[in-house]
């Protein structure tokens, strides 16, 4: 399926297997993370403080992602990129944030806002919804 600027707009799948990538990635990162702050806590785990840093540092690696990439790694990997919706190019920094904020939205009720996309015309979910981007696929190479 495009979009009105002939981009393909990614599917389901292809999104899906890019957070399970992503997951792949963060998870072993956030352990590390987490085994560090314990240690540095004398084994004591962390406090709420603490569990929030851990979540600005991965919202961080995430953003630093689309900023410069258009892409996380699952995406890249799977050919994927966040776009501005109605230009098609870079979306603006604040909207990169209010996507990242969204996917919490997003994932509150049983994850709707992820499903969203099976029945939206542009594919979209809630998140890409709320920051105005789409996720399209990139022609494949070569």
């Amino acid at each position: 399926m495009s979009d009105r600027h002939g981009v393909e707009l990614a599917d389901f799948w292809s999104r899906t297997a890019a957070q399970l990538i992503d997951a792949a990635w963060m998870l072993p990162l956030g352990f590390v993370l987490v085994t560090l702050g314990e240690g540095v806590r004398g084994g004591q785990a962390l406090s709420a403080g603490a569990d929030l840093l851990l979540q600005l540092i991965s919202a961080l690696i995430i953003l630093q992602f689309w900023v410069t990439r258009q892409a996380s790694p699952g995406k890249m990997l799977m050919r994927l990129r966040v776009v501005d919706a109605e230009t098609g190019g870079m979306p603006p920094f604040p909207r990169l944030v209010a996507r990242y904020v969204g996917y919490i939205i997003s994932g509150l009720p049983l994850g709707l806002g992820y499903f969203w996309m099976l029945w939206d015309p542009r594919r979209q979910c809630w998140h890409d919804r709320l920051a105005r981007t789409l996720v399209v696929q990139d022609p494949p190479r070569g």
